[in-house]
């Protein structure tokens, strides 16, 4: 499996990092890509990638963050995204829902850093709390999409049948975390909509851990739950989920194929 989104720099992981790494590892998780929300956290982000050899990185500054952002910070989230460990311009995105940025400033930030990644042709991890009808105008605006671009993927993905629609038609992939597994969730109705070779799993370590880990820390290690429920979902084997979920994040973040090896459809 591939988590394709955690925050190892989350301060609950504090001098737990090596461990958190090794029993993901222990648990069937080939690859973590471990994403920063602003400058300090990418570069955190860029020593785990160099520290472990299953751990990516994307560099990028969230929407929570870019009230915060300096001038000078989109330079540095370049320069750390032309490491050949950084796999995304990432985390990026609008959130409305959390009152600590003026929306025209996470505009700014998300239409600047989409720009980048069009230039540096590295795909996008997007957030979106409450704000996806801002979000598509501004991808027109920049002319990003899947498809003809190096393409991205909506993270924790909380948009409705109508809002699939529109990323899946924008040539975006989308993913899962715990909250698909919870029981009141109307997620596994959402997943249904996505083709299999569309969906990515993750965690979004340390938040909303899974059933039965409920309650309790996430952390890479169980994202095998989310693929559970994808399979549950879309009424196939775990083992499908696994080689189409792999598979796909391999091709979009551009890992080793090696990560294939053994894997079944």
């Amino acid at each position: 499996m591939i988590d394709t989104h955690v925050h190892l720099t989350w301060r609950t992981f504090d001098g737990q990092v090596a461990e958190v790494v090794r029993r993901a590892n222990e648990a069937g998780v080939r690859a973590i890509i471990d994403l920063g929300t602003d400058v300090k956290t990418s570069k955190q982000c860029r020593e785990h990638a160099h520290q472990f050899d299953s751990v990516w990185f994307g560099a990028g500054i969230h929407p929570n963050d870019a009230g915060s952002a300096r001038a000078g910070d989109l330079e540095l989230v370049m320069a750390l995204c032309t490491d050949d460990r950084c796999v995304a311009v990432a985390e990026i995105g609008l959130d409305f829902y959390r009152d600590h940025t003026d929306p025209k400033v996470q505009e700014r930030w998300f239409a600047e850093q989409l720009q980048l990644a069009k230039d540096l042709d590295k795909p996008v991890v997007i957030h979106d709390r409450e704000a996806s009808a801002r979000l598509l105008e501004v991808l027109d605006d920049v002319g990003y999409d899947g498809i003809d671009g190096p393409g991205g993927v909506f993270h924790c993905y909380a948009g409705d049948e109508a809002m699939t629609k529109q990323v899946l038609d924008r040539g975006f992939h989308i993913s899962f975390t715990g909250n698909i597994t919870y029981k009141k969730s109307d997620r596994p109705e959402i997943a249904k909509l996505v083709p299999l070779d569309r969906l990515m799993i993750e965690t979004d370590s340390p938040f909303m851990a899974p059933v039965p880990r409920r309650g309790k820390t996430n952390e890479p290690g169980y994202v095998g739950y989310v693929a559970g429920a994808l399979a549950k979902a879309h009424g196939v084997s775990l083992d499908k989920v696994i080689f189409e979920t792999t598979k796909t994040a391999v091709k979009l973040f551009r890992l080793p194929e090696t990560l294939l090896e053994g894997l079944e459809a």
